[in-house]
């Protein structure tokens, strides 16, 4: 187009209209993708709280490594839920918006695993514990996963972490809570087949990561102050 154009086109309202670009991996239920079209409660999340209508949310669904790399070189705008690490220095995080836990899981038929009640990482050291690959879990199991003498097993995603368990691979993996109730239940899975053990872990989960190069950056304050105006029930992401 003319340079006049082209000039008058890049101050203009127009200019500002593109797209919001969202990446995350498939994390049920917060992201996935059904029959083509992504879901989740953090697509839902992200109208409330960027005040825009779900068309005008670009949904990339992709490996977790992809979307923080995305967000590092400013080609997607918004990426999570996640936790906040001090070390991504080119994210800004919003305030929390799902609550969520991480647990330990193991069969339910594992007479003795199903009864471990852990009380520190230590007791876990003789049993292969499956973990995804990429992902950055709550403490103590972010410090003790980096652990040479932890037995850990990586696994690519949820799926295959639960099908490893079950075939006895792995012993005991360690999984959102309301992720692997989505899986097991999306498999065809008996819920009951699997066993929490130990206490579960709350973390720090269900913040967005907003790429420092993105616009919606300058806007982090209003998207704070329209978090802290969710209901409850928005917040958690249960039903």
């Amino acid at each position: 187009m003319p340079l006049l154009v082209l000039v008058l086109f890049l101050f203009s309202p127009w200019a500002e209209a593109r797209k919001v670009v969202f990446a995350s991996d498939p994390y049920p239920p917060f992201i996935y993708e059904e029959k083509g079209e992504a879901k989740g409660t953090a697509i839902e999340a992200l109208e409330k709280i960027l005040d825009i209508p779900r068309k005008d949310i670009e949904v990339r669904i992709i490996p977790w490594k992809r979307a923080l790399k995305a967000a590092e070189q400013g080609r997607v705008d918004i990426i999570g839920p996640m936790q906040i690490d001090p070390k991504k220095d080119y994210l800004l995080f919003t305030k929390k918006v799902f609550h969520s836990e991480e647990a330990v899981w193991t069969l339910a038929s594992s007479q003795y695993l199903s009864q471990l009640d852990w009380k520190t990482t230590e007791e876990l050291r003789n049993h292969n514990l499956g973990y995804v690959l990429g992902y950055e879990y709550a403490e103590p199991f972010g410090t003790y996963l980096k652990s040479p003498l932890a037995k850990k097993v990586e696994v690519q995603d949820v799926i295959q972490g639960m099908r490893k368990l079950l075939s006895g691979e792995i012993s005991l993996f360690i999984c959102n809570t309301q992720v692997l109730e989505f899986y097991a239940k999306s498999e065809g899975i008996p819920l009951k087949t699997f066993k929490r053990v130990g206490p579960p872990i709350i973390e720090e989960f269900g913040v967005f990561g907003i790429s420092h190069k993105a616009r919606l950056a300058r806007d982090l304050e209003k998207i704070n102050a329209r978090i802290m105006k969710l209901p409850p029930a928005a917040k958690s992401g249960l039903n």
